[in-house]
């Protein structure tokens, strides 16, 4: 997150692509009208760019939860030096690595907190109003 300095509040559509260009790989969007009995993200790994589809039918909140676990896939996936050149479509994942990709959207979500609550204690980029996901909106569209 140092790394990437994105603005606040945080954006996922932002997050993705400094994300996207610090890896030299973009990350995509995709809204998709998911089924309600199966996953509600998926990510897609391609030579030239990584897919994230997420669930179409949930709220923005949720949304944006869906989206930073695929993140965490993708970070967990680069620390851990696995990601390939080749097509890669995953419908099953460790135990271990969902976990993983939890820890990492969680975290991410912990620092966009913190970066709101310093933000109101100082009365930068006022109002925001008080909630869970206060600090990571998304004003600038999924596609």
């Amino acid at each position: 997150m140092r790394e990437l300095e994105p603005p606040l509040p945080l954006s996922v559509v932002t997050l993705c692509h400094l994300l996207g260009n610090l890896r030299g790989t973009p990350i995509r969007l995709l809204e998709w009208d998911l089924p309600a009995d199966g996953p509600f993200g998926v990510l897609i790994s391609r030579e030239d760019e990584d897919v994230i589809a997420y669930q179409a039918r949930t709220t923005k909140a949720h949304q944006a939860h869906i989206i930073l676990h695929e993140v965490g896939h993708i970070v967990a996936y680069d620390l851990a030096g696995q990601r390939t050149a080749e097509l890669q479509l995953r419908t099953c994942y460790a135990d271990r690595d969902e976990r993983d990709a939890e820890i990492i959207a969680s975290t991410i979500m912990h620092h966009a907190i913190s970066m709101s609550r310093r933000a109101q204690r100082y009365g930068l980029d006022e109002p925001w109003r008080p909630s869970v996901y206060n600090s990571l909106v998304l004003t600038d569209g999924f596609t």
